[in-house]
């Protein structure tokens, strides 16, 4: 078995040092192998000791208000964590807990500074070596943050610009409904004007109309108030996002028995901290329009699958809404987010679904929304939200 010395040489942090040094800090510190499930160390402890993983791999979380669990990143061999506390003795910042069977290197802090006391070459080694570090996690926070600010203020245009073609779209399908209204309204009082009175017969057709259209009328002005709707003023609460899933497709199905969908959901439960309302939106109106586009005029399945993945160089999870339906026109591909863009108006649609759940899910879930398609070969709707709200949080120690 190689020496713990050696070991430290696959150790970026170590990389720089010479064989007599790794062996020098070997001699201070000491090599323990665990089972899945082991707690390393937990948010809020004192931080007196640093660790290296040799073997394995160790899963970072983060304590979310109502005390949930949060992943946040996973550790692989190479890995370092708790380094600062050898210099400070602050508080960890997160909790580890080994995902797999691991072997780590450990040295605390009343050895560290024993090791380094009488030899400040090796001091300004691992200084420097920490310090690289530190610039190399503020870099990619920097960047990640920049990159999150941009993405997200790319998608307040589009919301914006959006809900502007969704006023004009909407003024002019409320035209047809509210003059069809007017005229015949117009007509039941010129009939009544005169003697003698219409038979209620008579009265019946252009009532049906006045009456479905305003119907018409409301449902747009609905679907309108669903597309501009403030996500501020909707609850955001810790949850498992799988059971969250779960619940809006069971909505869904239990209110539109009539799509006869089959719908299967997959992945590992996940924390996740949000808005529910609005995930349970996105997945509606997903739902309707495969049941509306992909199948008509009958049901077929619809697969989910939830999956970890990063957005802006954060945790997030990746959520797939999958048809086996007739797919997607490539020229229609780019407009499917526009308002009032559909390919059934002759059917009845408005056109205006998709776009409630792109607003949804890049506004109140934080998160990105693509759509991925071909002719007979489905359509794959993909979510990447993240898994709690931004922010600038620096590095687990």
């Amino acid at each position: 078995m190689p020496s713990s010395g050696s070991l430290l040489a696959s150790v970026p942090l170590f990389a720089g040092l010479t064989a007599a040094e790794h062996d020098a800090i070997a001699a201070h510190g000491s090599v323990h192998e665990v089972p899945a499930g082991t707690l390393l160390i937990r948010e809020g402890d004192r931080a007196d000791a640093m660790f290296a993983l040799l073997e394995g791999t160790a899963r970072v979380s983060r304590a979310e208000q109502g005390g949930t669990d949060v992943a946040i990143a996973t550790l692989a061999a190479g890995d370092c964590f708790g380094e600062m506390g050898l210099l400070d003795g602050e508080q960890r910042s997160a909790t580890i807990v080994a995902a797999t069977a691991c072997r780590y290197f450990t040295m605390q802090h009343d050895a560290f500074w024993a090791l380094i006391a009488p030899s400040p070459a090796l001091l300004r080694k691992l200084l420097a070596e920490l310090s690289a570090k530190m610039r190399d996690t503020s870099r990619r926070l920097a960047r990640a943050e920049l990159e999150a600010r941009v993405r997200a203020a790319e998608a307040d245009l589009r919301r914006q610009r959006t809900i502007t073609q969704a006023v004009t779209g909407l003024a002019h399908e409320m035209n047809t409904p509210l003059g069809i209204c007017v005229s015949m309204a117009s007509a039941v009082q010129g009939w009544l004007a005169k003697a003698p009175a219409p038979t209620a017969a008579e009265l019946r057709e252009p009532v049906e109309l006045i009456a479905d259209n305003l119907a018409r009328v409301v449902e747009l002005t609905q679907t309108f108030h669903a597309l501009a709707a403030d996500h501020h003023a909707e609850a955001m609460t810790s949850t498992d996002l799988r059971a969250a899933v779960e619940e809006g497709c069971w909505l869904f199905t239990a209110q539109r028995p009539e799509q006869a969908l089959s719908v299967t959901v997959a992945g590992e439960p996940s924390p996740w901290r949000g808005h529910r309302a609005a995930l349970h939106r996105v997945l509606a109106e997903l739902l309707a329009n495969a049941a509306a586009h992909a199948y008509p005029p009958g049901g077929g399945p619809v697969e989910l699958a939830l999956e970890p993945d990063r957005l802006d160089g954060r945790p997030a999870y990746r959520l797939t809404v999958r048809d086996r339906g007739a797919g997607v026109a490539a020229g229609d591909l780019p407009r499917l987010t526009d308002p009032f863009f559909t390919t059934a108006r002759g059917r009845g649609h408005k056109g205006l679904g998709l776009t409630i759940a792109y607003n949804a899910a890049t506004g109140p879930l934080a998160g990105s929304f693509t759509v991925e398609s071909g002719p007979d070969g489905g359509t794959t709707v993909t979510l990447v939200i993240p898994q709690r709200p931004s922010t600038s949080a620096p590095a687990p120690e």
